[in-house]
């Protein structure tokens, strides 16, 4: 879990990190085995995402799947209407309904909330005959407290639920009791369908699940389509000018009083992007110009040295598929072609970090030709041997070196060895020397 750039107890740090599948795929947004590639299950996509996005697994738990955040991740579909506008394919199934504890429980104590308070929801497009991987994710990530959107509907309806099962009907449950939180239909249907027993009637009930309704989710996907969050550019502003008057009153602050004064909480590796983010806009949210522009915000820690912290990664590559690549179709080529907004925390002499610099920055044109060396030598040494890849001496610009989330995150090289995975980073020195040239 520590290998992947998140803290999986910070709320904040991991709808950061969901960001990252905005506009993409699951196969552009993380690897993932060529065995699952063209996986067709729509209904498989939300264990991939917890899989090889997240690096989770939290299987039939009845705590959430971020449990430490008190977070429950959600994968739904969308579909496109003819005004380009987005509707929710079909309802959102939280949790079953056990039949016999929910007629013990309290709304405040339900299981239901135990697991689903909070939920973070990412949306993709449906498209037919298209791989589960390459469907694309078409909004920001949405976070739902279910105590407190609609929450009054949405609590009767659960009693509603509740009560019916407590008067021994719970075989004649039906969606159109309720209004936003549905029971809906959960078993295989059919006459051979396995029926479950409830505590106050002999009769058996079909298994359920307790829902959000499409109608109710297409009218959230529609009121958060709506909202984007902006740096709000001012007539006669560039985007650089507009990023430059948001970060001035705190360049110099120390980190933890600008995370007191915007109620960012101190915790994670998310806790500096979040920090930058909610400088940004006043929700925290990612600015759209950032977005439209496809630039790339790095937050980047320095010691009291002006040494990085750490050197900066790029995605992982493929062992056997770098070598049928171009250098311009490569992942690290698309990545250093970007512009990148640098938000600097730098350690000063007393060992107090501060908000230092921030600026726009794209990679010099020499610069990329380096990279471009060590991308080619790195092709060609991966296929005589994989094991020997360019050291963070032997360019001034980029090394390769392992990424992966343990030792046994591997991969097959063209020798038919296993190695852990590995991928493009640029050097510290190089970034200190960029940082200091702002």
């Amino acid at each position: 879990m520590d290998d992947f750039d998140y803290d999986y107890a910070s709320v904040d740090s991991i709808v950061d990190f969901s960001r990252e599948l905005t506009g993409k795929s699951l196969s552009e947004a993380a690897w993932h085995p060529e065995s699952i590639a063209n996986v067709r299950n729509r209904g498989n996509l939300g264990s991939l995402v917890e899989n090889f996005f997240f690096g989770i697994n939290p299987g039939n738990s009845p705590l959430p799947d971020f449990p430490q955040a008190n977070l429950e991740l959600k994968v739904t579909g969308l579909l496109r209407r003819s005004n380009n506008q987005y509707r929710a394919k079909e309802r959102l199934v939280l949790s079953m309904i056990h039949y016999s504890s929910i007629v013990g429980e309290e709304w405040e104590s339900s299981a239901l909330l135990r697991k689903c308070r909070l939920m973070l929801i990412l949306f993709y497009l449906y498209e037919t005959d298209v791989p589960v991987t390459q469907l694309r994710f078409v909004l920001p990530p949405m976070l739902l407290n279910l105590t407190e959107q609609d929450a009054e509907v949405i609590q009767r309806d659960w009693e509603f639920i509740r009560d019916k099962v407590r008067s021994g009907l719970a075989h004649e449950l039906s969606e159109g009791d309720t209004f936003y939180l549905g029971a809906c239909r959960k078993g295989a249907g059919g006459e051979g369908e396995k029926l479950q027993g409830q505590p106050f009637s002999e009769t058996k009930a079909k298994s359920r699940a307790f829902s959000l309704k499409q109608p109710y989710l297409t009218q959230l996907v529609e009121r958060h389509s709506e909202f984007e969050a902006s740096l709000v550019i001012r007539a006669g502003q560039t985007i650089d000018e507009a990023t430059r008057a948001r970060f001035e009153p705190y360049l110099g602050m120390k980190t933890d009083e600008i995370a007191q004064n915007l109620g960012v909480s101190a915790s994670g590796k998310g806790f500096w992007r979040s920090i930058a983010n909610h400088i940004l806009t006043d929700s925290g949210k990612e600015p759209i110009e950032l977005k439209k522009a496809g630039i790339e915000m790095k937050t980047i820690r320095l010691k009291s040295t002006g040494m990085p912290r750490e050197a900066m990664s790029f995605p992982n590559f493929s062992y056997t598929g770098i070598l049928d690549e171009d250098w311009e179709d490569s992942s690290f080529f698309e990545r250093i072609e970007r512009k990148f907004l640098f938000v600097v925390f730098a350690t000063g002499a007393d060992q107090i970090e501060r908000l230092s610099k921030v600026a726009y920055w794209n990679m010099p044109f020499d610069d990329r030709l380096e990279a471009k060396n060590v991308w080619e030598e790195t092709r060609r040494r991966v296929a005589v041997d994989a094991s020997n890849l360019p050291l963070s001496g032997e360019n001034r610009v980029a090394h390769v070196r392992p990424k992966a989330r343990n030792r046994d995150d591997t991969e097959l090289t063209p020798q038919g060895t296993k190695l852990v995975r590995k991928c493009f980073w640029l050097n510290q020195k190089y970034i200190r020397d960029v940082i200091s040239a702002l």
